[in-house]
């Protein structure tokens, strides 16, 4: 996974409500499809949830971009 990708993941688990809504919203307009309401939600596995386990545990992981630098990067 990219440096950019895994800031993303991080930046993403650590986002409040109303953050990942705007961050939703963004994305449904950059890159909205016919059948974007078609993909189903997937529950994560346990291999998911022990990676978030992790990730909530570690110091280092508790913010990896602000709001303001995921808006930069996605324009």
């Amino acid at each position: 996974m990219s440096e950019v990708k895994a800031r993303l993941m991080g930046a993403i688990t650590v986002m409040d409500e109303d953050a990942a809504r705007r961050l939703w919203s963004m994305i449904e307009r950059m890159y909205s499809a016919p059948d974007w309401d078609a993909i189903e939600e997937e529950a994560p596995d346990e291999a998911d949830l022990e990676m978030i386990r992790q990730i909530r545990e570690d110091p280092d992981c508790a913010v990896l971009a602000s709001n303001e630098e995921v808006q930069a990067l996605l324009g």
